[in-house]
């Protein structure tokens, strides 16, 4: 049965990763991306501890191996959260390990929580169990870096160049303003602003503006953009900007 559920995987599919039961050696599901595979694990019950495979070492992953053998090499664990068969004292121990990593790297208690995905209930046990305080003095980095955010935002700078300066995404800079009550001012392309000169017959005539351009050749501003980036001529006119 199993060998040839494996060989339908690895002819008839387009998808590069599949989840298999470590103790029964069954395919379970199968996805394009690890993280598609994690998130199904995480949504379904699963009474087996499970090993996430490429398509094309599927046929050498279900030679006869030990469990320990493929487990240190294809277990794929959800490092935060408790797993199969795992007792409660090594997932307190793995938790109070990178805990101490996270308040050594300055994240305060709401900080580790988040990152963790961890309850305050779970934290303080762990903290009373392995004796972990946090610093009192400490500064979060995702506190300070949603400040420096805040602080490029009303120099002026853009929300995507914020995000390049901090090195976050757009949604990260959007949420800090949001936390901050800063609201981001309305910002529209720097090519609204950009003089356009319109050629015809010899003549020219220069707009300040797309839109004022838009305005001269009654269109709208997205049809003066597509047809200029396009290269076509808006009614006998060649418009450069």
């Amino acid at each position: 049965m199993m060998e040839s559920n494996a060989g339908a995987y690895l002819g008839g599919t387009n998808m590069n990763y599949v989840i298999v039961g470590v103790k029964s050696k069954e395919i379970l599901h199968e996805a394009p991306h690890k993280s598609e595979l994690n998130n199904w694990r995480l949504k379904n019950n699963l009474n087996e501890p499970t090993m996430i495979i490429p398509k094309d070492k599927l046929e050498q992953a279900l030679k006869p191996e030990s469990v320990e053998e493929l487990r240190d090499k294809y277990y794929a664990v959800d490092y935060w959260q408790r797993q199969f068969e795992e007792t409660i004292k090594a997932y307190h121990a793995r938790i109070a390990v990178k805990l101490r990593q996270l308040i050594d790297q300055g994240y305060k208690r709401n900080d580790v929580m988040a990152e963790l995905g961890i309850n305050t209930g779970l934290l303080a046990t762990v903290q009373a169990e392995y004796g972990i305080r946090f610093h009192k003095r400490s500064t979060s980095p995702v506190v300070e870096r949603r400040k420096k955010m805040i602080e490029l935002l009303k120099s002026g700078m853009s929300k995507q160049d914020v995000a390049k300066a901090v090195g976050r995404s757009v949604d990260a800079v959007q949420e800090a303003a949001k936390l901050y009550g800063f609201k981001i001012p309305r910002q529209r392309s720097h090519y609204y602003d950009i003089r356009h000169q319109l050629i015809k017959n010899g003549k020219s005539i220069e707009f300040e503006s797309a839109k004022k351009t838009a305005e001269f050749l009654n269109i709208s501003t997205y049809k003066l953009k597509y047809d200029i980036d396009n290269g076509r001529e808006i009614k006998g006119y060649k418009v450069i900007r």
